[in-house]
């Protein structure tokens, strides 16, 4: 067996009898790396420009845009008995949901791998990954290349085969260090997300929970609002191969809901909407507006307000929690970041049981102290090291008395 980083540099796949002799050797070795160059800008499905794959014994490029059906590729990548590595693997994987509408099975991605054993500024780039675990210090030269351009220059040749060459050695040793950590179940949990399709075709309903903004002034009805006014861009953006950014601004959207226009001629007072479109969207906007007036207060979503929908003492709590929870990680060898957030801390702290704290293994790494500490059945020691938390939840026993202090 070829040494792990030196591979056998097969000529690029252009055509459909090379690719489907590429998918055997691929299916032949049981596992692969995948790594996709693309581009994102303005269209709603990125356009794929080249794929990366590599086994131990070889790296192949596979030219996308000439080649006349990806299906046989598509197909491996969603094989259960195939496993596939990726680093941040969402959105490669999404061209293959989008490439064959089949859901992967099989996907180890490094990103996630060292977020849950520690290794620091999670979401790590590929390049300071490789850097850390074999040594290896990669150009930067190519990342926003013009990835559909023909002939690719050595330059980026060489960028993408590097993007594939070490995924697999850094994998196993991920995977070493989650068996040998008893987390290897841990990163199975969050992988299986990958095989579900609301990963990679978000429902337009949820939209609005990605919009980038103040959240100030967003109670309950500017919320629906924003949801309804969202969930239009986004089916828009997909009737027109679009980014949604590109039909609506996020600002935009924002101004919508909290100031909803009720006439065409209102649009001219919108700052940033598109100048001339007023009468071509403005009338399905309107729509959108008129369906989120008439919800019933009953059924109007939970305010996206932030900090503002929190009582002060709410607030203090759910700021306590979050950095208790980002000592714990920080202690025990997790990404903070990977582990909780301020919102799933802010649930905990309201009680709500869907927080991702309650379930998983997150409950497990840090969710059950958590709520053992926010419910009142146990307290925490808080001793400031070298600037640092170090944070110590003793949980008592559970008697009746707790067990009915705990959340459902």
């Amino acid at each position: 067996m070829a040494n792990s980083t030196e591979h056998i540099e097969r000529p690029m796949v252009k055509t459909q009898e090379d690719l489907l002799a590429l998918v055997a050797d691929l299916r032949a070795a049981g596992r692969f790396a995948l790594d996709t160059e693309f581009l994102a800008e303005r269209t709603y499905v990125p356009r794929l420009c080249l794929i990366q794959v590599a086994t131990d014994e070889f790296i192949a490029l596979i030219d996308s845009i000439v080649i006349p059906s990806l299906a046989p590729f598509w197909e491996l990548v969603s094989d259960p008995d195939i496993e596939v590595v990726l680093h941040a693997a969402r959105e490669d994987l999404r061209l293959a949901f989008y490439g064959s509408r089949d859901l992967p099975q099989s996907i180890f991605d490094t990103q996630v791998a060292a977020g849950l054993i520690g290794l620091p500024q999670y979401p790590l780039s590929y390049a300071r990954l490789v850097e850390a675990l074999v040594g290896v210090r990669l150009g930067k030269t190519e990342t926003r290349s013009e990835w559909d351009r023909r002939p690719l220059s050595p330059e980026q040749l060489k960028y993408a085969r590097d993007d594939v060459r070490y995924l697999l050695p850094i994998a196993d040793k991920l995977g070493a260090m989650l068996t040998k950590i008893g987390r290897r179940g841990w990163l199975d949990e969050e992988m299986a997300r990958f095989s579900t399709a609301i990963a990679y075709e978000p429902d337009p309903d949820i939209a609005y929970q990605r919009i980038r903004g103040p959240r100030s002034g967003m109670t309950a009805r500017p919320t629906a609002y924003l949801r309804s006014v969202a969930a239009w861009r986004e089916r828009e953006a997909a009737a027109r191969d679009m980014s949604a950014r590109l039909v609506l601004k996020d600002e935009v959207v924002t101004e919508l809901a909290l100031r909803p226009p009720k006439r065409i001629t209102d649009f001219i007072k919108v700052r940033g909407f598109p100048a001339g479109e007023e009468a071509t969207i403005g009338p399905d906007i309107l729509a959108a507006l008129d369906a989120a007036r008439a919800i019933k207060e009953e059924n109007l979503p939970e305010p996206l307000a932030g900090q503002d929908d929190e009582t002060p003492q709410q607030r203090v709590m759910t700021d306590l929690t979050a950095a208790m929870g980002a000592a714990l990680c920080l202690a025990r060898g997790i990404a903070p970041e990977l582990a909780l957030t301020r919102a799933s801390a802010s649930l905990l702290v309201r009680g709500n049981p869907s927080t991702t704290l309650l379930s998983g293994w997150r409950y497990e790494a840090i969710g059950r102290e958590l709520q053992s500490f926010v419910t009142g059945v146990s307290s925490a020691t808080i001793h400031v090291v070298n600037s640092a938390l170090n944070v110590k939840i003793d949980i008592p026993a559970v008697s009746k008395k707790s067990a009915g202090n705990e959340l459902d």
